[in-house]
């Protein structure tokens, strides 16, 4: 080699040798003695298999001599990866040349890019990149990937399920074209363009907007503008579903207090009427538990129904059950399907209550020989709706006709009038008792 030639040679950055033809070193630079870390005495004069204590015996690099280059004089790129006692595992491709300076001088050129911590950052790149792509497609809330000019670059598998929209209509288009302009909305503009160039975030920006195919929704937007990267991040997390849930359950616990408030009023109602008509407290305590047990039996029937309604037979069975009767030769239930709303089965089942407990002490419950018919009919007149109900007791023999002020008549009066909103009358006689009762019906 000429002088100018090594001196080229010793100025590359790049480890380079220059072999004999029997593959002894001719040369070698400084790069080549700093990267493997040998000296030029382990090294010039010495066959390439023998460097290193026999580090240099590489298989690929004597396919690459002994193969290639007797078929071709450049080799380019050459990959060669081997793990070197001193120095690790090295990545390295080789560029080969043959120098041929007459017939029977022939050189070979051999230039070493390690490459080892490159690939290193490159795989780790694709793995980084994979796993933001795996990161991406796992959350579960709707993810854009955005360029500074508001186009998708790329967005994952929520997204596209949430919106009904394809990676077609979405990636390299600005957002508000996305699904035919669908994502024109002025409070998306006011976060991107507005808020995020002064703040770089924006943390559960409300969204409400009608999208054509999927209706209204309530979203929640965070974005953020990458540090690093000229790229713009921004979760959407649909609420459509959770602000309906908390409006229901806002108005299920409005029902409950207006509900509670109700049976706290009837259990006053109750106390009331029972002390007033009781002459001792063994009488209010016996005559309060079985109306509070009505109050309960009613309250039952309601929590049973998921409409809130409750049906009329089932109530009145439910009710004469408690005083130990069923429906048999003395007892006949007869009438229309009727469903009842809260307000009218707490009501009626404290009359129904009021007037099996008469029957127990005094009618037709009382002797073996009486008899219960219980029949209603509907009326319907004005576009609405009405029940008339009869409680009829038969074939009884009363010596003294119980006094109505005595037989919680007051009770069935406010049961039907105050809260039912419908007459009643109620006929005590030797041989028995009628009550008849008449209210519109709920819608």
């Amino acid at each position: 080699m000429t002088e100018i030639a090594t001196s080229i040679v010793d100025t590359m950055r790049e480890p380079v040798l220059v072999l004999e033809h029997d593959l002894a070193v001719f040369h070698a630079n400084r790069a080549f003695y700093r990267c493997f870390q040998v000296s030029k005495e382990e090294t010039i004069g010495r066959q390439l298999r023998d460097l290193g204590n026999g580090q240099w015996d590489i298989p690929e690099l004597r396919r690459l001599i002994g193969e290639i280059l007797t078929e071709t004089d450049t080799v380019e790129d050459y990959r060669v990866e081997h793990e070197f006692e001193m120095i690790g595992r090295r990545v390295m491709l080789v560029n080969a040349r043959q120098l041929v300076q007459s017939p029977d001088m022939k050189r070979i050129f051999l230039a070493i890019s390690d490459v080892t911590e490159r690939e290193r950052i490159e795989n780790e790149l694709i793995a980084s990149k994979e796993f933001s792509e795996k990161l991406i497609d796992s959350i579960r809330e709707a993810l854009l990937v955005l360029e500074p000019d508001l186009r998708v670059e790329s967005a994952n598998q929520s997204f596209y399920d949430m919106f009904h929209v394809s990676p077609k209509e979405t990636q390299g288009r600005l957002i508000y074209d996305i699904g035919n302009g669908q994502w024109d909305i002025p409070e998306l503009r006011t976060a991107l363009e507005d808020v995020l160039p002064n703040d770089r975030r924006f943390d559960d920006f409300e969204v409400r907007h009608e999208f054509p195919g999927i209706g209204q929704r309530t979203m929640l937007l965070n974005g953020r503008a990458l540090d690093h990267l000229p790229r713009i991040l921004l979760a959407i997390r649909d609420e459509t579903e959770k602000r309906r849930r908390e409006a229901e359950q806002m108005v299920m616990v409005g029902e409950l207090q207006h509900r509670v408030k109700n049976i706290l009023a009837n259990v006053q109602s109750l106390v009331t009427a029972t002390l007033r008509r009781s002459k001792s407290l063994q009488q209010f305590r016996e005559a309060f538990l079985e109306r509070l047990g009505s109050l309960s039996r009613s309250q039952d029937l309601l929590l049973r129904q998921s409409s809130g309604r409750v049906d009329l037979h089932e109530l009145v069975r439910s009710e004469l059950a408690a005083h130990g009767w069923e429906e048999d030769g003395r007892l006949a239930i007869k009438g229309p399907k009727v469903a009842l709303s809260r307000r009218q089965t707490q009501a009626f089942a404290m009359l129904v209550h009021e007037l099996a407990t008469n029957a127990v002490k005094y009618g037709a419950f009382a002797q073996s020989h009486g008899r219960l018919d219980i029949t209603w009919s509907i009326i319907r007149g004005d576009g609405k709706e009405s029940l008339s109900f009869e409680w009829r007791e038969s074939g009884v023999s009363i010596a003294e006709t119980p006094r109505a002020s005595g037989f919680g008549s007051g009770l069935i009066r406010r049961s039907v009038g105050h809260m039912l909103g419908g007459t009643s009358s109620l006929d005590l006689s030797p041989h028995g008792a009628i009550c008849r009762v008449e209210f519109a019906l709920e819608a």
